[in-house]
């Protein structure tokens, strides 16, 4: 059993068929089949079931899977340990996140890891939470930064920052400039929305059930800047993270605010969480991008002085 048939036959499983698993690889098709061929006969057993539309793993196939995570995790930290005997803070450290996260939450983090520590590569993924969660079970990460991620007894998950999510309203929209609404005053107004396939919008969207109040849901996405813009552009009200309307809104540095935010009758916050293996052995890039992080976290503010501005004057 070789490293290289292993990695075949996981791309194969993850990928559901032979011809995705070798474009993912960078390898023919038929060099991909014959090495996860090769492993068939080796073991003695048939690893897929083999159909027009793809191949699913037999439970063989199942089995091996689980122990060959575990080898490709084993290999991958041992290629670690011994790349960073020379190079001290050095090396990739791969990163799954959301765009929430990453675009708005994620740069200061980045600067100050690249200045400290030049040797390290952080990587980043971009995904949904559920595929984020599934690459780090997979050893494709080395950790993940999410917003309210899904339990999982292999994974350890440390709360970085608790923000409020925010209704928010664009300069055109009557709201601007109030401070605070009614949950009534909420009924038949038009919405964008994050769907509800993301954790933030399954949050938002139990949200405005509790609040008890129709509305009219004019669009949906899983992106939270297309929210944001579509909002800015005057199409409907959102509920949105703080850190995505942090630089739109007005505060004593920005008086001409893009947008603005209301208070409600019932608060809103979601939690950005760091998420690794419980058992996991972090190489020294990985450990100083953590360290980082959690600074970062702790000087973390939202901006929240904008109610002091009279927005209209801007």
């Amino acid at each position: 059993m070789e490293l290289h048939q292993l990695r075949c036959f996981q791309a194969a499983v993850k990928e559901g068929g032979f011809k995705r698993a070798a474009t993912r690889l960078y390898i023919t098709q038929p060099a991909l089949s014959y090495h996860v061929k090769q492993l068939e006969e080796e073991l003695g057993v048939s690893l897929f079931h083999r159909r027009p539309r793809g191949v699913s793993p037999t439970e063989a196939g199942r089995v091996l899977f689980q122990y060959a995570q575990e080898i490709m995790r084993s290999v991958h930290r041992a290629e670690r340990a011994i790349q960073e005997l020379g190079e001290g803070v050095a090396g990739e450290i791969r990163i799954g996140t959301v765009d929430s996260v990453g675009i708005y939450f994620m740069p200061p983090v980045l600067l100050t890891v690249r200045s400290k520590y030049p040797g390290a590569c952080p990587k980043l993924l971009y995904g949904s939470s559920n595929d984020i969660m599934e690459a780090l079970l997979s050893n494709e990460l080395d950790l993940a930064i999410l917003a309210n991620p899904r339990p999982d007894r292999r994974l350890r998950q440390e709360i970085l920052i608790e923000e409020c999510v925010s209704l928010v309203c664009g300069r055109s929209h009557p709201f601007f400039g109030v401070p605070t609404v009614k949950t009534s005053e909420l009924k038949g107004m038009e919405f964008a929305a994050l769907s509800p396939d993301t954790p933030s919008g399954f949050l938002i969207r139990n949200h405005l059930a509790r609040l008890g109040v129709n509305i009219e849901i004019v669009a949906t996405t899983d992106n939270v800047e297309t929210v944001k813009k579509t909002v800015e552009a005057g199409l409907g009200i959102a509920f949105l993270p703080d850190m995505v309307t942090k630089q739109d809104i007005p505060c004593k540095d920005k008086p001409a605010g893009r947008l603005w935010r209301i208070e409600v009758d019932l608060p809103l916050s979601r939690q950005v969480v760091l998420v690794d293996w419980k058992d996991s052995c972090m190489s020294r890039a990985t450990k100083a991008f953590v360290e980082q992080l959690r600074q970062h976290s702790n000087e973390w503010r939202a901006c929240t002085d904008e109610k002091s501005l009279d927005p209209t004057s801007a």
